[in-house]
């Protein structure tokens, strides 16, 4: 599944080296300061080196739109804690035609289905004026700082939708509250509710949260970057909002998850 995610986000596949053919980008007004491509890369690269020792970049992604101008990557991160199923990485984009600042975020994916999702409280943005550069490096090392905690919180979340059990009343609650929540669109209620009673992959067979989830995910394959990266990360978090009002509630606190990010 070499590059799917990149293809689900309507990006152009490219390697780093690639990356770094780019043509230079060039100011669009006298306080716009574009940043290569690359070079957010390289400073993610930097920063996981510097801080993270206990973190190994196992695989690199990146995607290209708008003549080059956008750009969507992936960093699959790997430690001792690492999981069978899904695996921590970190996520960036960047326009160099002011459609949107650079931001880098802390996410997951899960392998069987390329499903990719944002953890919409650890992410860090730096806008193309003056000192963006050291602004971005900065804040970098601030999330990476944190990043062994992330990765903890998102197995503690994730083990728990694995253990909550389901039925299909209570799937059909939480997609239609995901959609008064504003993290859902209509026209994807049938989709999301199709995908869970009959899912793609037998992974996903079990009726728990974590089928749900997945579910979701799935038919969210296919946005653009700026929709895709804004819209799983609203999604995240008004699922586990939505799980706080059942009893999955209390399966998340008996993993040791303490809800500060809500």
């Amino acid at each position: 599944m070499e590059n799917s995610i990149m293809s689900q986000c309507g990006t152009i596949n490219i390697d780093y080296v690639d990356l770094k053919r780019l043509p230079l980008p060039e100011a669009m007004s006298p306080t716009h300061i574009p940043v290569p491509h690359f070079k957010v890369a390289d400073y993610i690269r930097s920063s996981i080196k510097r801080r993270l020792g206990a973190f190994s970049i196992t695989n690199e992604q990146y995607g290209i739109s708008h003549e080059g101008n956008r750009c969507f990557g992936l960093m699959s991160l790997k430690n001792r804690d690492s999981q069978d199923d899904y695996e921590v990485v970190h996520a960036f984009r960047n326009s160099n035609d002011m459609a949107f600042s650079a931001k880098v975020g802390t996410g997951s994916r899960v392998f069987v289905s390329d499903n990719f999702a944002m953890s919409s409280e650890n992410e860090i943005g730096a806008k193309h004026t003056s000192n963006v550069n050291k602004n971005l490096v900065k804040k970098l090392y601030s999330l990476n700082a944190c990043l062994i905690a992330q990765g903890d919180e998102l197995h503690i979340k994730y083990r728990a939708y694995k253990q909550f059990e389901m039925n299909d009343k209570m799937a059909d609650h939480f997609i239609m509250e995901s959609v008064r929540q504003g993290a859902l669109q209509k026209t994807k209620i049938d989709l999301v509710y199709a995908e869970w009673k009959d899912p793609k992959y037998e992974e996903f067979k079990p009726r728990t949260g974590w089928s749900l989830f997945n579910a979701h995910m799935e038919i969210n394959k296919g946005s653009t970057i700026k929709s895709k990266y804004n819209a799983l990360r609203i999604y995240i978090r008004h699922l586990i909002q939505l799980f706080a009002t059942t009893i999955l509630y209390k399966t998340l606190l008996s993993c040791g998850f303490t809800f500060k990010s809500l």
